[in-house]
């Protein structure tokens, strides 16, 4: 999936230079099994398993043009890295200003997004466990993974909209600066469909980055809420004393 397929491997040898890395030291790799280079991977949705792999595409300068994390169905690749070569165009274009082709960049991926197909969609869906995952996470923290209706309620952003909503918000970041763990951060840590006998090989850094990850996270929370606690206590103070 994803890569073997000779409509994607001939637009990525005429088009890009293909290279790879490592991600299991990297702060937002997910909890999870790693496939061994023998194996195939299982059938899945676009965007399952976003924090343990990314296709990330680069201009020279290492501008990011477009990043797509986790699997991809083949059909839905092509027309990805498709925009991506669209975006190069326009970032390589010297006649418009900063602030046009941030302007297009985000027009880009809005139109692309438009033109989505409904069988598209229908490969995008969430994961049982991410979709749960999301739901119970946004009862207690703010989420761009909803989106508000009209009558102001919430409903959950399909993979897509999501990715390129998170792309219209970073254009033309260098790789340095992209943000990678906030971009990625949607669903569960922990992804495994490559269970049973034939299992890969365990991500014993990853654990170990994901509970440092987690202690920060928690840490960050608690200070927040004592900041929040003295200023509140701060303002009842001034109220007591002007009144």
């Amino acid at each position: 999936m994803t890569l073997p397929n000779e409509e994607v491997l001939d637009l990525l040898r005429d088009n890009f230079i293909v290279a790879s890395r490592n991600i299991e030291r990297d702060r937002h790799v997910g909890v999870s099994h790693g496939y061994r280079t023998n194996q195939t991977a299982v059938g899945t949705t676009n965007g399952a398993g976003g924090r343990n792999v990314q296709l990330i595409v680069l201009a020279c300068d290492e501008t990011v043009l477009h990043v797509l994390p986790g699997f991809w169905n083949p059909r839905d690749l092509v027309t990805e890295l498709l925009l991506a070569l669209e975006v190069n165009r326009l970032h390589q274009d010297e006649e418009r200003t900063a602030a046009e082709k941030a302007k297009l960049f985000a027009t880009l991926h809005r139109s692309h997004l438009a033109r989505h197909e409904a069988s598209m969609l229908e490969r995008s869906a969430w994961q049982d466990f991410d979709q749960h995952h999301e739901v119970m996470r946004a009862q207690t923290e703010k989420r761009d993974t909803f989106a508000v209706q009209g009558d102001g309620s919430q409903v959950l952003k399909t993979i897509p909209q999501l990715v390129h909503d998170r792309m219209v918000a970073r254009p033309f970041k260098k790789l340095a600066d992209f943000g990678m763990e906030s971009f990625v951060d949607y669903g569960r840590p922990y992804y495994d469909n490559n269970s049973g006998v034939d299992q890969g090989r365990n991500f014993p850094r990853a654990v170990q980055e994901n509970e440092k990850r987690a202690r920060e996270l928690a840490k960050e929370r608690d200070e927040a809420e004592t900041l929040k606690r003295k200023l509140e206590k701060a303002a009842k103070a001034r109220a007591k004393t002007s009144g």
